[in-house]
C-alpha cells in the first residue's frame, strides 16, 4: 500500500483527524512515517515591519515560543505514533509551511502526503490563504489526502 507518509501536523485542533487517520492508516500498511511542523515566523515578520528595529528581545522572546511549541507537538505526536510505527521521524523547517513541505515532497520519498484543514464556506472558501488547497495543486505527484474539521 503505502511504504512512507509525509503528516503535516501544526497542533491546531482542525489536524486532529489527520493525526487520527494517519495512524490508521501506518498502522495497516506497517508503513514508515514522518512528520512535519513548520515554524511559521509570520508573526515574527510582522512585527519586524511594523516596528522595525530594537525589538530584539521580544523577536527572540517569539522564536523561542516557536521553538517549545514544536517541541511540545513533537513529544505528543511521538506519544500517538511511537507505539504503533516502528520507523518515526519528526522534522522540524522553519519558514513558509508550503514552502517547507513542497520542498521534503520533492526528495521523492514520500506516497502519500496527510494534512488537516479547516471547514470553510462562502466567501472564506474563496478569499481564504488555504494551504491543504495549494498542497494539493502544487504537489510534486505525490497524492495528498486532506482531513477537514
Amino acid at each position: 500500500m503505502f511504504r512512507h507518509i509525509l503528516l503535516a501536523a501544526d497542533g491546531q485542533p482542525h489536524t486532529g483527524k489527520a493525526v487520527e487517520l494517519c495512524l490508521k492508516i501506518a498502522k495497516k500498511s506497517g508503513c514508515s512515517l514522518s512528520i512535519i511542523h513548520v515554524m511559521d515566523p509570520y508573526l515574527k515578520q510582522f512585527y519586524n515591519e511594523i516596528y522595525a528595529q530594537g525589538r530584539k528581545q521580544y523577536l527572540e522572546h517569539v522564536d523561542a515560543c516557536l521553538k517549545n511549541e514544536a517541541e511540545e507537538l513533537e513529544k505528543n505526536l511521538k506519544k500517538v505514533f511511537e507505539p504503533a510505527v516502528s520507523d518515526l521521524s519528526f522534522v522540524k523547517a522553519y519558514g513558509d509551511p508550503e514552502t517547507e513541505i513542497l520542498k521534503l515532497l520533492d526528495t521523492g520519498t514520500y506516497d502519500l502526503l496527510v494534512t488537516g484543514g479547516k471547514l470553510l464556506a462562502g466567501i472564506k472558501k474563496i478569499t481564504s490563504w488555504n494551504l491543504p488547497t495549494r498542497l494539493e495543486m502544487k504537489s510534486p505527484g505525490v497524492p495528498v489526502l486532506v482531513c477537514r474539521k
